[in-house]
């Protein structure tokens, strides 16, 4: 059967390219849509509304990119940069309305059909990725987060709370309760739809279950998907929203909240039994 399927541990291409076997694969299902996995150079600044003032702000604080593409609103725009350009999101209010995407994300690319509006995602400037190599793509500063940060603090920015580190008597604990600490580091971070702030915490749709409301809650005090009945921990909802592995899950976790502890991975003999048993009590 040619029908086309999500792909799961699609963070694997963030770091390699895809094999002869595997293009070949995807050519056999035209139907699908396509992203683009980022690497350690491509950097995405996705701005996703269409209020002109905001986006004027963001527009004088980053240089000018001929590659960008639209969907249903605002527009994404792509750059290159260093590694000490990571991502971060930014809300106003309780909408998050600009994504600095870089390794471990992905975006849609035309032309790939837009789920709500049902019409394709288009190119917006003269150039293209297809034609645009990424060393010739404009450069973002290293300081790139803390333009925008300026940049949209007139509109009711706020940045994220001070790091509080986390408790447990293993490694795998300490990490979750770390993330639960600091959900504003990781859950924007997640692009899941219809992320919002709710109180201290956010609300998110849980796409994984193919719904369209926001019964997803994160709360410092845990996290709870109320359509399904069903609790989460940092690592289990990674997993689900980014349709990764235990280790990726981790991995990822780890980077976004600044967890210092050394994380034991696969290259190290991880157990990945062992871990599962370990967070699934957490």
């Amino acid at each position: 059967m040619n029908e086309w399927r999500g792909m799961t541990e699609w963070q694997r291409f963030c770091d390699r390219l895809p094999t002869d076997i595997e293009t070949g694969i995807w050519d056999k299902w035209p139907d699908a849509g396509v992203c683009v996995a980022i690497d350690h150079k491509l950097k995405v600044i996705d701005i996703d509304t269409d209020d002109h003032a905001l986006m004027g702000a963001v527009l004088s604080v980053i240089p000018f990119s001929d590659v960008i593409k639209r969907g249903a609103k605002g527009f994404s725009a792509f750059y290159r940069g260093s590694s000490s350009v990571v991502s971060q999101s930014f809300s106003v209010g309780n909408d998050r309305v600009v994504d600095l995407l870089c390794h471990g994300r992905q975006t849609v690319v035309p032309r790939t059909i837009h789920p709500t509006t049902l019409m394709p995602y288009v190119w917006n400037g003269s150039g293209t990725l297809e034609n645009t190599a990424i060393d010739q793509l404009p450069e973002l500063p290293d300081d790139v987060a803390h333009r925008l940060e300026q940049a949209l603090a007139s509109f009711g920015y706020m940045p994220p709370e001070a790091y509080q580190a986390g408790e447990g008597d293993t490694i795998w604990r300490g990490l979750n309760d770390t993330a639960l600490r600091n959900l504003d580091r990781w859950v924007p971070a997640l692009g899941l739809p219809g992320t919002r702030r709710s109180g201290r915490g956010w609300r998110a749709i849980a796409a994984w279950r193919g719904v369209e409301n926001a019964n997803l809650s994160f709360n410092p005090k845990g996290i709870e998907d109320f359509g399904a009945s069903e609790k989460h921990t940092p690592i289990n909802v990674v997993m689900l929203a980014q349709a990764c592995d235990l280790y990726t899950a981790t991995k990822w976790l780890a980077e976004q909240v600044g967890f210092g502890p050394s994380l034991p991975m696969a290259d190290d003999g991880f157990d990945v039994a062992a871990f599962a048993k370990r967070t699934t009590s957490c």
